[in-house]
């Protein structure tokens, strides 16, 4: 770390020209000997850098009728190559492992700078035949390539610091430095460069035919995905850091002299980490076909009813390369091996690697989805003032190329290390012991996994992580308990989505409608990422029996056992709920069992004529969900992950109000002028779009929490804190202005305090903790608005030529948006429910030219 802190670098701006930005004001910490309280000495640090975003686009068009009209060709063609430099873009695990870009890079982390090139190629051919007035054919073609690459730029290197890793010979990056407490971050993308290059080919045909009052449209589709990927994932390396119980300057009153997630960091003492090794090229594919009918009956001239239904067969994907595993935990469970390979595998010439499944790792390769659809649009009075519609539907979707990514980290494919580091251990953190990993680009057989069992503990000592082997007949060398294992439900099922609306519309005259209407959501089959076979409690009145030896491994069989009566970090894995697999920190299931709710009231006020438009529409909505994060890369669930209960929550984008009103309007003076007056004051339009919203909500956290059941580090963000004795969740608020309360807190620190630790009486060891009893987004930041702006002029230069200047204001009046606070958990008190950043921009302006002939 000291090389680390000694590494020049102008990346953060930095006034002595370190990498590590020094801060001003006196280091180190102050202690109030009157509260016996201590607190770090922190002080503001703001850097900025111009990011850059470069974007070629060209697009072509050929259309052309022939046999008399009855046939119709039409071909598209697009391509776009961008690029867009981050300057501190490298963020964490979330940026690619099913997360957006956004939601990986925080304002208050010091991310390295990350480029990322996209080629993208698009082309598409129709042919339409009339076979006769009311017998149509519609046939279609996609063909969509898209290239894109994902870069960090390092300003420092493994070399220049002295890391020394089995993935050096493909990334010269450091790692990634996580800290528990705050979430900060500084470094690379846990990956390294990534490459992947995408072919998708579609095929859609659509027969609509008219036959008296109905207008059937029936049909099929064919969709060829074809992604070829380079996924070096978390080859840089990703090291946690947490606050030990006691710890100076957090909320549990210090009683086993701990030290902080910082201290951890500046010793090298690491809590937990994530880093690969291995091979990591893939050649993924996957088909999905679809058929499809549907009828548009006018039942009288003042009702029509749509039906339909859509039949969707999506496939599982597989990979040429056959670099992909899964991980079964009820085979585990059973004492059966559970590692899941494809037939494929007898094609790597890899000795001991055997098949035990289909090349896709599930049960089934292809998952039928039947999607009705329904809807009516009903004249209410006949008079063409009153429309009544409502509809219903089922949408299928295929799922994104996480599925099979989380499948390729399976050893002995692309092993995972998750495990900690005593002081001093960066150095060869991947390179030796239990952290051991392979080179990058290499099969190792050394890392084919066997079924772990339980041979007993060193010196038979029951609070330290016990002794492993592999079970006899076992295929593999390598016990599953020391490697991270990534598993997926083995019934291939697809998300879906269930629709609802009941909308009236009434013509108020005068050119305006109104329109009021419910409309629902319900999803179900979405992924989230847990480890629901977390850890149990031990204690002497409950104890944990462990078969197969007894606690010092001198006798083994199936008559030994062992009894675990108290509950530490070390002996968590052997506390798993599962025999065969770590259910304490080397697990994580991608599973298909979230949800979302999402009810709402939608109003809008609209009118159209000649010289412009007005539309004020209003929304009151309620979205709920078990986890509302694509990301697969930390756990998603909240609290107790052996169930979803704990996760259920108002989902992170609800926003209660949304009130938003747009216009346009051609301003009719000097419209009749000619000359120098009218080519001056006539042709003048304004336009504009104003914004009013609820804030987004977020939770309390503890990233110290649940230590009894899960490993420090594995789901920081995901456990809830405490209500401090007496405390509500009222009181939790600060009040006042919202300028008063960024200035002051957004959250009241005293009405909180860290997560309980067990106490002895239920196994505890002092340190080991609860959950916390706060939920999951239980408040809502700052409320936004927004209002942009647009001043037009129009140039008539001849009957079919014209020039239009356009001046745009975005944020016209220059408000401040605040983000959330960026800091909600309780280990760190001295930023606690604090706002440090906004959202959106400062005032923009924006001039734009177009000519048109």
């Amino acid at each position: 770390m000291l090389s680390l802190l000694q590494f020049k670098s102008n990346q953060f701006n930095d006034p002595g020209g370190y990498l590590i930005p020094s801060l001003p004001g006196t280091p180190g910490v102050a202690v109030n000997p009157d509260t016996c309280s201590v607190s770090v000495n922190t002080a503001p640090f703001l850097v900025s850098k111009p990011g850059k975003y470069t974007d070629n686009q060209f697009t072509t068009n050929w259309d052309r009728e022939f046999a008399g009209g009855r046939d119709k060709i039409s071909t598209r063609f697009f391509f776009s190559n961008a690029e867009s430099f981050l300057p501190f873009g490298a963020g964490g695990l979330q940026a690619s492992l099913g997360g957006t870009l956004a939601s990986s890079i925080s304002a208050t982390d010091l991310d390295f700078p990350y480029d990322l090139p996209v080629a993208a190629r698009f082309f598409t051919v129709s042919e339409t035949h009339l076979f006769s007035p009311t017998l149509v054919n519609d046939f279609r073609f996609g063909f969509v390539r898209i290239n894109n690459s994902l870069l960090n730029i390092p300003p420092v290197t493994a070399a220049g610091v002295g890391i020394n890793r089995p993935t050096n010979n493909v990334t010269q990056s450091i790692y990634k430095f996580t800290l528990g407490s705050s979430g900060f971050q500084i470094g690379p993308t846990p990956p390294a460069d990534q490459f992947q290059t995408q072919n998708n080919f579609n095929f859609v045909d659509t027969v609509s035919w008219v036959k008296d009052k109905h207008v059937f449209r029936f049909g099929g589709e064919f969709t060829r995905v074809n992604l070829d990927k380079l996924f070096p994932q978390v080859f840089n390396g990703q090291l946690f850091f947490v606050n030990s119980p006691g710890a100076p300057g957090t909320l549990l009153t210090p009683s086993v002299g701990g030290i902080t997630d910082f201290q951890k960091l500046l010793n090298g003492q690491v809590d937990f980490s994530f880093g690969g090794g291995g091979v990591y090229n893939h050649e993924y594919r996957a088909n999905d076909f679809a058929y499809f009918v549907q009828d548009d009956w006018k039942i009288r001239h003042d009702l029509t009813l749509n039906l339909g239904l859509r039949v969707e067969e999506l496939g599982a994907f597989h990979d040429n390369k056959c670099h992909i595993g899964n991980l079964d935990a009820d085979l585990a469970n059973s004492g059966q091996y559970p590692f899941i390979y494809g037939h494929c595998v007898s094609g790597l010439g890899v000795s001991g690697l055997t098949a035990t499944g289909s090349n896709t790792t599930f049960k089934n390769d292809y998952t039928t989805g039947l999607g009705p659809r329904i809807g009516l649009a009903y004249d209410l009075f006949g008079r063409h003032t009153t429309t009544v519609r409502a509809g219903y539907g089922i949408y299928f979707v295929r799922e994104d190329v996480g599925t099979a990514d989380q499948l390729s980290f399976q050893a002995p494919f692309l092993p995972v290390a998750f495990g900690g580091g005593g002081p001093g251990s960066f150095a060869n953190f991947f390179l030796t012991g239990n952290n051991a990993l392979p080179q990058a680009g290499v099969l190792d057989p050394n890392f084919i996994p066997c079924l772990g069992v339980f041979q007993g503990f060193p010196n038979g000592d029951t609070t330290v992580f016990p002794n492993y082997g592999c079970a006899s007949g076992s295929p593999g060398v390598l016990p599953s308990q020391f490697l991270f294992g990534l598993a997926e439900p083995r019934q291939f099922v697809a998300p879906n989505t269930q629709q609802w609306n009941l909308t009236v519309q009434r013509a108020l005259g005068k050119q305006w409608l109104l329109e009021v209407g419910y409309v629902g959501t319900h999803a179900v089959h979405l992924r989230e990422t847990r480890t629901n076979i977390q850890a149990r409690l031990a204690s002497p009145t409950n104890p944990v029996v462990l078969t197969g030896a007894n606690c010092d491994g001198s006798i083994v069989g199936p008559n030994a056992s062992c009894s675990v009566t108290i509950s530490t970090e070390g002996n968590g894995p052997a506390r798993s709920n599962n025999a065969g697999i770590n259910g304490y920190n080397g697990m994580q299931v991608f599973a298909d069992d979230a949800y979302s709710h999402y009810h709402s009231l939608q109003t809008t006020v609209s009118r159209r004529w000649a010289a412009g438009y007005f539309q004020a529409a209003y929304t009151w909505s309620k979205s709920t969900d078990a986890t509302s994060s694509g990301n697969t890369a930390l756990n998603t669930a909240f609290n107790d992950e052996s169930s979803l209960a704990a996760s259920r929550g108002l989902s992170d984008f609800d926003r209660k109000h949304r009130f938003v009103v747009s216009y346009r309007y051609d301003l009719p003076f000097y419209k009749d002028e000619t000359g120098w007056k009218g080519a001056a004051l006539s042709g003048w339009a304004l336009s504009g779009i104003t914004i009013f919203q609820s804030g987004t909500p977020f939770s309390v956290t503890d990233s110290a929490a649940g230590t009894a059941f899960l490993g420090p580090g594995l789901t920081p963000l995901t456990l809830g804190g405490q209500l401090a004795p007496g405390g509500s969740l009222a009181a939790g608020l600060t009040s006042g202005s919202i300028h008063d309360r960024v200035n002051n807190g957004y959250l009241n620190p005293a009405n909180f305090t860290a997560a309980p630790p067990v106490p002895a009486s239920a196994g505890g060891d002092g340190t080991v903790t609860f959950f916390g009893n706060l939920g999951r987004n239980i408040y809502r930041g700052p409320h936004q608005q927004n209002w942009d702006f647009s001043l037009i002029k129009n140039f008539k230069l001849a009957e079919k030529q014209s020039l239009r200047f356009t001046t745009d204001f975005f944020n016209i009046w220059n408000h401040t948006n605040f983000a959330n606070p960026a800091i909600n958990d309780v280990e760190n008190p001295g930023a606690f429910g604090r706002i440090f950043s906004t959202v959106g921009t400062p005032r923009l302006i924006q001039f734009s030219l177009r000519y048109a002939f």
